[in-house]
């Protein structure tokens, strides 16, 4: 008998925030400003590889120095300056050198990617905006809360939840 012994495969998150209804954009946006969440986004995806759509790429592109950044798009003749560029989410995967991977959006990036994910770094906020892009109902996927943390900014509730799936 053979036994295999295979790398351990590296931890896939997602990260995003969301409003009451799981909203996530407005026109390519974020449909808020608020300070607390972006350093948190930032701090916790630092060092790890990040895979974003287009859109959100071009949100994020001006933070892109000194990160991995991976971004897809469907356009096999489009380059990104700051990013390698992938054509579909496993592409996407291979090319990530650096642990954990992190996705970070849009909507269809996170619905594909709900089954590859080990956890889900959930910042939501306790308000509603307008918006045209949602985020993908977790509830039945990620069920096990691993850690939570409640802040109030300038009378938003914040709160910082990591989910994993049971």
């Amino acid at each position: 008998m053979r036994f295999y012994l295979s790398r351990p495969e590296p931890m896939i998150n997602l990260i995003v925030a969301c409003d009451r209804n799981r909203v996530i954009g407005k026109n390519g946006k974020l449909p808020w400003s608020i300070q607390e969440d972006w350093d948190y986004f930032l701090r916790t995806t630092a060092g790890g590889a990040m895979i974003m759509g287009k859109i959100c790429y071009q949100e994020f592109e001006t933070y892109a120095e000194g990160r991995e950044l991976i971004a897809l798009t469907r356009d096999r003749g489009y380059r990104f300056p700051h990013a390698k560029t992938a054509h579909s989410m496993k592409q996407a995967l291979s090319l990530a050198t650096q642990k954990p991977i992190w996705i970070c959006g849009g909507e269809a990036i996170y619905q594909e990617a709900f089954p590859l994910a080990d956890r889900l770094y959930l910042t939501r906020i306790d308000r509603t905006f307008d918006g045209d892009v949602y985020f993908p109902d977790w509830h039945n996927t990620f069920k096990k809360q691993i850690s939570r943390k409640i802040m109030n900014k300038d009378g938003i509730q914040l709160e910082f939840l990591i989910l994993g799936k049971e």
